[in-house]
Parts: C-alpha cells; sequence; structure tokens
C-alpha cells in the first residue's frame, strides 16, 4: 500500500490507497449475486458458504478478467468485449460516400428559384458518380441510397423546372394579343 503508485500494474483501490498489482483480488461481489463455484453456479440445496471457494468478503475465482476466457464457467452466450466472435474478424467501419452526400444536397438546392435547377443537374451527376464509386468500393463505402434519393429529386426538380416554363409560356397574358388590329 502507498500513497502514490509505484509503477505499471499498481491500481488505486477505492479507499484511496494505491496497491501493487499481486494484490488485486478481483471485482466485489454485486449483492444479492449467488456466489461462482470452481463447477459452476451454485445449486439450490447449495448453501452460499459451503459453495465459495474463499472467504466472505473477497470475490470467488469465477470472475473473468474481460477479453480473456473463463474457464470452467458457463457462458452467456456473448463473445468477451473487445473481441470478435470466433470465426469472424473486424473490418474497417464503412463511410458514406462524399459524393452521394453531394447529389442530394445539390439536388435539394435546385429548388431555388434563381439558380435555373443547375444544382439539380449537378445533384444528379454526383448521384451517378458516387453511386458507381459505391459499386466499386465493394462494401467499404455507404450511400447508395443517398445518391439515388439525389438522382431521383434531381430529375423531379428538372421536371418540374421545365413544366413551369411551359405553363408559364403557354398562360404568359403579356405576349398573346387580346386586341384586335385595327383598320
Amino acid at each position: 500500500m502507498s500513497e502514490t503508485s509505484q509503477g505499471h500494474g499498481w491500481w488505486l483501490a477505492s479507499d484511496g490507497k494505491w496497491y501493487p498489482p499481486e494484490a488485486w483480488t478481483g471485482p466485489p461481489p454485486q449483492t444479492g449475486q449467488a456466489p461462482y463455484t470452481v463447477t459452476g453456479y451454485t445449486t439450490g440445496n447449495q448453501s452460499a458458504e459451503a459453495a465459495a471457494p474463499y472467504p466472505a468478503g473477497y470475490p470467488s475465482a469465477g470472475y473473468p478478467s474481460a477479453g480473456y476466457p473463463s474457464a470452467g464457467y458457463p457462458s452467456a452466450g456473448y463473445p468477451s468485449a473487445g473481441y470478435p466472435p470466433q470465426g469472424t474478424s473486424w473490418s474497417a467501419p464503412r463511410r458514406t460516400n462524399g459524393l452521394a452526400i453531394a447529389s442530394l444536397a445539390c439536388a435539394c438546392a435546385g429548388i431555388i428559384p434563381f439558380l435555373f435547377g443547375l444544382p439539380s443537374v449537378l445533384g444528379i451527376i454526383f448521384g451517378f458518380v458516387s453511386r458507381h464509386q459505391i459499386r466499386n468500393a465493394h462494401g467499404a463505402q455507404d450511400g447508395a441510397g443517398l445518391a439515388l434519393a439525389g438522382i431521383i429529386v434531381g430529375f423531379s426538380l428538372i421536371g418540374l423546372f421545365i413544366l413551369a416554363v411551359v405553363l408559364v409560356a403557354i398562360f404568359d397574358t403579356s405576349t398573346h394579343s387580346t386586341s384586335v388590329p385595327a383598320q
């Protein structure tokens, strides 16, 4: 015991003192939890004192360390923390393709009237390019749905823009002559 750490492996206890690595007894037992035995859990006809291989107040050997297999104890069916299940491996997290995000953002920005639908055209282009990149990444990138949404929104807004231009051309009264020419 010491007031300061003496090197690697020393641990700080709840009493505020540092202890050497060999003094570690494991985590304290939780209240209301049946103690572990060397062969498994206690049975209904076994008393807690008879089942515990250590004196009261000390945790039993059944507390496995994180990341290490617990020999002789039943598994809860969950993998150890920090390790993948046996037979699998970790892979890098999938990242969302930046062009897919830009595709949807540009396509949505195409609704701004004074930009004349140009962002929608960019959204369509970015959408097709990002879908090609995602397909060639073989599962390393996400965002195919964003890219598709950008393509759909882009084409929809361009269609609405063309429809609006046609309707304005048809119903614009300033270009139609309503008066009869004088003779």
